[in-house]
């Protein structure tokens, strides 16, 4: 009666550790999931996006380079994948394509290209530098 049992339990055990392999792969295919679906598929996305931008580039586009180079294309060279940017009057460089990090719209070229008074930089500067001055006269009489 007793080896009865012990058949019966073994038998039960047998068939239970038959899943178990499995079930400790499912939090491994749950991380593998996770991170294809948050990290590789938008950057795969954010590549695609990025390569159809610097593909359609153009002569006269401003950019910026993966440097902090801002500048303007002034000729495309498809056979080397390089551009010739001009970074100042009669200054220009070469830079891969790869090189590019961003694309400037045209609002944005307005403001690389119109520079910001010093004078009203210098007014601004004078005008906090006051207030700072009399908050701390106020302070100081209000201490007294």
């Amino acid at each position: 009666m007793f080896i009865s049992e012990v058949f019966a339990a073994d038998a039960a055990n047998n068939a239970s550790s038959f899943g178990a392999p499995f079930a400790n792969f499912i939090p491994l295919i749950l991380v593998v999931v996770v991170f294809y679906f948050f990290i590789i598929r938008p950057n795969h996305k954010k590549l695609k996006e990025h390569k159809k931008i610097i593909d359609q580039i153009k002569r006269g586009d401003a950019v910026i380079t993966s440097g902090g180079i801002i500048g303007t294309v002034s000729k495309v060279d498809e056979a080397n994948a390089q551009f010739i940017i001009e970074i100042a009057p009669k200054v220009e460089i070469k830079i891969l394509k790869s090189a590019i990090s961003e694309v400037l719209n045209k609002e944005d070229q307005k403001v690389v290209a119109k520079p910001v008074e010093k004078s009203k930089v210098e007014r601004d500067d004078k005008k906090i530098k006051t207030n700072q001055k009399k908050e701390k006269d106020d302070k100081d009489k209000n201490a007294s």
